[in-house]
């Protein structure tokens, strides 16, 4: 399923508009989490719940990337702490959720024995490349050598 077909589907889902920002994302979660958690008692199995999240992820990464967009465009950020900021957040994000979804089991970095390894890298991945273009842009900024520090440390989940 493509990335505009998903943001339909999880606008559908949430009741959303097409023009929504973070807080009435998490107000409709909020919402929507009591009436699909499996503990409401409306609903035996915990499907419509984990689908509920996983769009919530969809929506609130479709905000990142269009303040992504725009950060990358505006000039008034000489040093380019704003880009920098949301590729860090992109990152941090990627890895909490990772362990939020395998919920203290043990880490595999082999492929084959953690599938949700292959989601985790592709979000990292992304937050990868904004880190490197963040070097390319703004290669005299103070913070260089924090994100090169970064690299480093997301590079640690590509080894098999």
């Amino acid at each position: 399923m493509e990335d505009g077909d998903l943001l339909s589907r999880a606008l559908d889902f949430y009741g959303l508009p097409k023009k929504f920002d973070a807080n009435l994302v998490r107000s409709r979660f909020r919402e929507l989490s009591r009436k699909y958690h499996p503990d409401s008692g409306e609903y035996e199995t915990d499907l419509l719940f984990k689908e509920l999240v996983q769009l919530r992820d969809v929506l609130l990464s479709s905000l990142e990337n269009e303040t992504f967009v725009s950060l990358e465009n505006s000039k008034e950020d000489p040093e380019g702490f704003q880009f920098y900021k949301l590729a860090k957040q992109k990152a941090a994000n990627a890895i909490e959720k990772y362990f939020q979804f395998t919920d203290g089991n043990p880490v595999y970095l082999k492929k084959e024995d953690n599938p949700a390894l292959l989601r985790l890298r592709e979000e990292l991945k992304a937050a990868k490349e904004e880190l490197e273009e963040f070097l390319g842009k703004f290669p005299k900024s103070i913070w260089k050598e924090d994100t090169e520090t970064t690299l480093k440390k997301i590079s640690v989940w590509f080894k098999d």
